[in-house]
């Protein structure tokens, strides 16, 4: 990867680094990064390939930035969502319908599809999803978790072990299924989460001693 030169940071300048990564995104989703080259990107994005090295480095850093800059608004939606005054279930339930109803458009099983496909010629970007997509949203359900574990409405245990089996129920299957190609609607998403909330509910759940 080349080495970036510092570039002054001007709001043309941020704007410019946008419109190159927005295209270079709908193109490395629609053809892959092989099937991308940087003439292509500047051909739509206009202006000379000066710009994108200036900004990236080269074509691999420029799918290092797209792959950051998309895992991190995956998760925006719950991030966003304050859920901290409605009880656990209730939360719970808003999060979960949020993050499948991003994770189950097109655009997301798209850029799925693009991570699989690319991570074995760059295993940073698999590191780079992980960590801003699905550990990001297991942070913002654990966030939830953890003060009904604090209260005793649950059980001792590790909020984060306790968000992760929610999340991997609510998301696992029904994203596979969609890689497939299958149609995973509303109703669908919908029943995932309720029944992760039975199972983390009624798992966790404070027992009273008899």
């Amino acid at each position: 990867m080349n080495e970036i030169k510092p570039v002054r940071i001007t709001r043309r300048g941020i704007e410019r680094r946008e419109q190159i990564r927005t295209i270079a995104a709908a193109l490395f989703l629609e053809h892959g990064y092989e099937g991308v080259s940087v003439d292509e990107i500047m051909r739509q994005a206009g202006g000379s390939k000066t710009n994108l090295y200036n900004h990236f480095g080269d074509k691999e850093g420029l799918f290092m930035a797209v792959i950051s800059q998309m895992s991190e608004t995956f998760t925006h939606g719950i991030k966003d969502l304050d859920v901290s005054k409605l009880p656990l279930k209730d939360g719970l339930e808003r999060l979960g319908r949020q993050l499948l109803s991003v994770l189950m458009q097109e655009h997301h099983v798209a850029f799925q599809r693009l991570v699989i496909a690319e991570s074995g010629r760059f295993p940073a970007i698999a590191k780079t999803w992980f960590e801003k997509g699905p550990q990001m949203a297991r942070h913002y359900f654990a966030k939830t978790i953890a003060p009904h574990i604090e209260n005793g409405s649950l059980r001792q245990g590790d909020a984060h072990v306790m968000a992760t089996h929610f999340h991997d129920m609510i998301v696992e299957n029904l994203l596979s299924q969609a890689l497939l190609g299958q149609h995973v609607d509303e109703a669908m998403q919908h029943q995932a989460v309720e029944d992760a909330l039975q199972t983390l509910l009624y798992g966790w759940q404070a027992r009273i001693n008899a």
